[in-house]
């Protein structure tokens, strides 16, 4: 399999992170910016994404984009799926709850007016926090896992990354939520999982320079032993 996108986490970590969890061969194509935003270079990765967005997943004959349908193909395929209908119902909610999360802070990255609105986002993703930490309490599987019991699956993975991605940019706040964090820590230092988050592997960036945030390794969470 080979995933294509830029030197950083943003819309396709979830997918290596998947990989990585179930230690599968892929090959990862970093798209030059440079290359990117010029027509003549950028023509080719246009060819194989309707809508000229990355990531693109090649597996085989199949080549995916958009970074969701990426997201559930492979978690099927690396049976990171549930194992009945309530149990998948119930691991979409979890991971579009994160996405909406995840959306939520990426476009705040990129705001012009970041400095000025970020004491403002900082409330609001508390509260979004506090309701989160609430219903992993009443529904989660075991102190670790959100759906089953010792076990990963996509939602654990969208979650992880998402809370993973705020503890920079409102630094102390995910600390406030312990049971949020104990999940998180715990998926950053599963097997294979922490080999790839403290290698040299892993983008050290959420997002590219140009970002008002999340583009240098200091505004990208770093995990060490």
């Amino acid at each position: 399999m080979k995933l294509i996108y830029f030197a950083a986490r943003g819309r396709v970590e979830v997918a290596r992170l998947m990989m990585e969890l179930r230690g599968v061969p892929y090959e990862y194509e970093i798209a030059p910016l440079e290359s990117w935003m010029h027509p003549e270079t950028k023509d080719r990765f246009l060819r194989c994404t309707p809508f000229g967005q990355l990531p693109v997943l090649q597996d085989g004959q199949l080549t995916l984009c958009q970074s969701q349908a990426i997201n559930r193909y492979l978690a099927r395929k690396l049976e990171l799926y549930g194992d009945t209908l309530e149990e998948s119902a119930r691991i979409d909610e979890v991971t579009e709850t994160a996405i909406d999360v995840l959306l939520d802070v990426g476009a705040l990255f990129w705001n012009p007016r970041f400095h000025e609105v970020r004491a403002d986002h900082r409330a609001a993703t508390g509260k979004k926090l506090e309701r989160l930490e609430d219903y992993f309490l009443r529904t989660r599987a075991d102190a670790e896992h959100w759906i089953q019991p010792g076990r990963y699956t996509l939602a654990d993975v969208t979650m992880a990354y998402t809370i993973e991605t705020i503890m920079p940019l409102h630094t102390g706040l995910v600390k406030e939520f312990p049971e949020l964090l104990r999940a998180t820590t715990a998926f950053f230092t599963a097997d294979r999982v922490r080999e790839y988050a403290r290698g040299d592997r892993r983008p050290r960036t959420w997002t590219i320079p140009l970002a008002s945030f999340g583009g240098k390794p200091e505004e990208t969470q770093q995990w060490t032993d």
